[in-house]
């Protein structure tokens, strides 16, 4: 294709591009074409309702990057006094606010902004927003919205992340992995807060993937951000709502229909842009609409979809570059604008629960329970069994697909009621049972009911007025003490005293185990009378061998399976692609049809069956493997591999020698392509700083790895040491060290020599600026700070 082709070509790719934003091409009024300026000639003027011009738009050949013509077309923009630049070949898009002192450089966009986002951007230039980190977040930070929210230390610092990336780099995607239970829609009421009061964003969109999500959030939301007017978008269009609000709740599916998306807004209407479940929101239809918004954009899960792990990118890159598109496509972090396995902030379970603030969230005690018709169709040969006359072999996914069985249900019901925890009045604890599909969850609810009358109460899709039931069920206003659900209540179900979660379904996909495994992980404080009574733990009632498949027999090291597009016919099982080892795919049937139904009528086994196993799994602090198989899992199993296949590091560690350890490390482990191992990931990952040596001997399990306390105690008594410090400086010494250890700002104010850092509170209690004034050594101490290991090592995350 000739150039003059090429930027043809481009042009109408950029055409279509404007009147999808609503620009009419034929309205010189609007758009004017080649105007030739003092620096020389401007492709596309965009112009506002009175005529002047808004933004210069400089078309660029399809094989050339428009980034480099930025220069170019800010030369026009000032000449013609527009405040806007835009950069496209037609393929990709760059935005410059370029007479914002803090929007020093072009940032990418997927949409063209309409004219009413332009001036709307326009009369924002005339008060621009104040930095993010000058709205300081404290414990506090919600408290006179309601007296009991105190934000804590991890959800702080995952707010300060966010915002030292924001404010420093013009950071635009951020990616929070926190496990469930951990205060996500809390964090994001702070988050949005802070956004709106500095004035960085006027208009925000929560997207969550259902409806009762969407109202379990605004119950939240219209407690801390009363002001700001939080609507659902579903029922807010209907009564005109949306006008008045600066916070809109959304479910993808809302915003799908017809889409919607388009007629309501246009793409610079939001400034921000939240995805709770990011894993599930990215891709497929969902993200043409997550795409179309022109925000900074955060995603939350407790689960991302790791499509780029174990994978090899410039070899698959070379050899199958479409394959290499639909990973990335899929990729949680990558869409985010993260690193393979490496979020923006992460706090997982076993962070929860190692908190030296905490515990926050609490581990299972396992029950691992099973039936002989289920140890035998959990064998590699299945259950072998003749039902009218045919001989029929089943495993585990098949049963209650292709075949019923009464007996094991009515013992699977009969074992839980017996095992399930007690709270602490000595009724059932409040339980969530999982069932195969809809038929099968009627059916358990019926044999509970019979069991134990008025115990058990389905909360499917399918059941009228499931939302309700499922709010009744959580707020303690129904009688029923079990909820048997399908997929509903897996995942943003916050029932926070939950003492038992029963798998009556096997489960294939790492995700929706941690997911359901969630539903149990919150504690809860039971009150009777005027004693209290802490949730310790929750019971896991694992009928289908579920936790022996991801500790044992689930391998982590295999690269998740590209899911095939969903077709107009329901997906069967086989069609996700995060399981597999067993043969099928995700496990859960859904709330819809049966599986196999419309082939042939499914038979019913009519014979016995009775208990052969149970062993009891009491799940300490370190979780279970599918737990910690994420950045650092990953890298502990990953160390070990390569410790036993590499001669020299396995005589390294063997020796204890600190020096070759660090060598090979870098040499031969470090930065390769599956998952870019590097030191600052792993102080980031295990928020310990530590040496490379501490970590690698930890994976193999010859040292535990030191705590951060630890590394500030061994630092600060050989400093003090080496001075002969007395008691007095010595403390001023730890608060340094302490302060240092835990905020990055404080690091880095503290490595140039900033003496307000001093003015801190914790300081004051030490006398303030004029006593450390009597500290004679204080500069030769604190140089000897700045070169210590914890500072060096913290500095590799800042």
């Amino acid at each position: 294709m000739a150039p003059g082709q090429s930027e043809a070509f481009s042009r109408i790719l950029i055409d279509k591009a404007l009147e999808f934003s609503a620009w009419d091409l034929l309205d010189p009024k609007q758009v004017t074409f080649e105007l030739h300026t003092g620096t020389g000639r401007a492709d596309y003027l965009l112009k506002d309702k009175l005529g002047r011009v808004l933004c210069v738009l400089e078309a660029k050949r399809e094989e050339l990057d428009p980034y480099d013509a930025k220069e170019q077309a800010r030369g026009y923009a000032e000449n013609l006094k527009a405040p806007f630049v835009i950069l496209s070949n037609g393929r990709e898009h760059w935005f410059w606010n370029y007479e914002r002192a803090d929007q020093r450089d072009a940032y990418r966009i997927e949409r063209l902004p309409s004219r009413d986002d332009l001036e709307r951007v326009r009369l924002k230039n005339l008060q621009p927003p104040r930095p993010l980190s000058s709205d300081v977040v404290r414990p506090d930070f919600l408290q006179r919205l309601k007296h009991d929210l105190t934000l804590r230390k991890y959800q702080i610092a995952a707010l300060d992340e966010i915002a030292n990336i924001y404010d420093r780099e013009g950071g635009r995607k951020f990616l929070l992995e926190m496990a469930t239970g951990t205060g996500k829609t809390l964090l994001c009421a702070a988050l949005i807060r802070r956004f709106l009061q500095t004035r960085n964003a006027e208009r925000v969109l929560f997207i969550v993937d259902r409806i009762e999500l969407a109202k379990q959030t605004m119950e939240d939301f219209a407690v801390v951000l009363p002001e700001f007017k939080p609507v659902i978008f579903k029922t807010a269009r209907r009564t005109g709502e949306l006008l008045g609000s600066s916070v809109v709740v959304a479910t993808i599916q809302s915003l799908m229909v017809d889409r919607r998306y388009r007629e309501e807004f246009t793409p610079f209407y939001f400034d921000l842009v939240i995805n709770d479940e990011a894993h599930r929101s990215i891709y497929g239809d969902a993200r043409e609409v997550v795409q179309f918004f022109q925000a900074t954009r955060v995603g939350l899960t407790a689960t991302p979809k790791a499509y780029l792990k174990n994978i090899n990118l410039e070899e698959l890159g070379e050899q199958d570059p479409k394959a290499l598109e639909a990973r990335q496509l899929r990729d949680t972090y990558h869409y985010f604008g993260c690193k393979p396995g490496f979020p923006t902030y992460r706090y997982d379970i076993i962070d929860a629960v190692k908190d030296p603030e905490g515990p926050f969230l609490c581990l299972p005690k396992i029950f691992d329970v099973r039936s002989d018709i289920t140890t035998k169709a959990l064998a590699d040969s299945g259950w072998a069994v003749t039902i009218n006359e045919q001989e029929e072999n089943f495993k585990v996914q098949d049963l209650e697909r292709k075949v019923f069985t009464p007996a094991r249900n009515r013992l699977m019901c009969e074992a839980f009621l017996r095992e399930a925890q007690k709270d602490p009045a000595g009724q059932l604890g409040r339980s969530i049972v999982f069932a195969v599909n809809q038929a099968h969850a009627t059916t358990l609810t019926k044999i509970f009911n019979e069991l134990q009358p008025e115990s058990a109460v389905t909360i499917t899709s399918r059941i009228k007025d499931a939302s309700s039931i499922a709010k009744e069920f959580r707020d303690g206003k129904r009688k029923e003490r079990i909820a048997v659900s399908v997929d509903m209540l897996s995942t943003g179900y916050n029932c926070r005293d939950v003492l038992n979660i029963g798998l009556m379904r096997p489960i294939f996909s790492p995700t929706e185990y941690i997911q359901i495994k969630g539903r149990g992980t919150r504690r809860y404080t039971f009150k009777i009378g005027h004693t209290e009574y802490e949730k310790k733990n929750y019971f896991l009632l694992d009928f289908c061998g579920v936790a022996e498949f991801f500790e044992e027999k689930y391998d982590y090291s295999i690269p998740l399976k590209i899911p095939r597009e969903k077709e107009a016919t329901p997906v069967k099982a086989g069609a996700t692609g995060e399981a597999g080892q067993r043969g099928e795919g995700k496990e859960s049937a859904g709330e819809g049809k049966q599986s196999g139904a419309a082939t042939r009528e499914i038979p019913v086994w009519e014979g016995t069956d009775t208990l052969a196993s149970r062993e009891v799994l009491e799940v300490g602090p370190d979780g279970q493997k599918v737990d910690v198989m994420t950045f650092r899992g990953s890298f502990e199993q990953d160390l070990r591999s390569f410790a036993e296949q590499d001669a020299d590091m396995k005589a390294a560690i063997a020796d204890e020698d600190d020096d070759a350890v660090e060598t090979l490390m870098n040499e031969r482990f470090y930065h390769r392509p599956e998952m870019y191992y590097s030191p600052d990931k792993l102080i980031r990952s295990y928020g310990v700083p530590a040496p490379t040596p501490a970590f690698v001997y930890n994976a193999v399990g010859k040292k535990p790895l030191p705590t951060k306390d630890a590394i500030v105690v061994d630092t600060v008594d050989s400093i003090a040491a080496r001075f002969n410090l007395r008691y007095n400086e010595q403390k001023w010494l730890d608060a340094t060290a302490q302060l240092v250890a835990d905020d990055p700002n404080a690091l880095q104010r503290f490595i140039s020599g900033d003496m307000t850092l001093f003015t801190a509170s914790q300081f004051n209690k030490l006398g303030g600026v004029r006593a450390l004034s009597q500290f004679d050594e204080r500069d030769d101490v604190f140089e000897a700070l700045r070169q210590s290991m914890l500072v060096r090592q913290s500095l590799l995350t800042v």
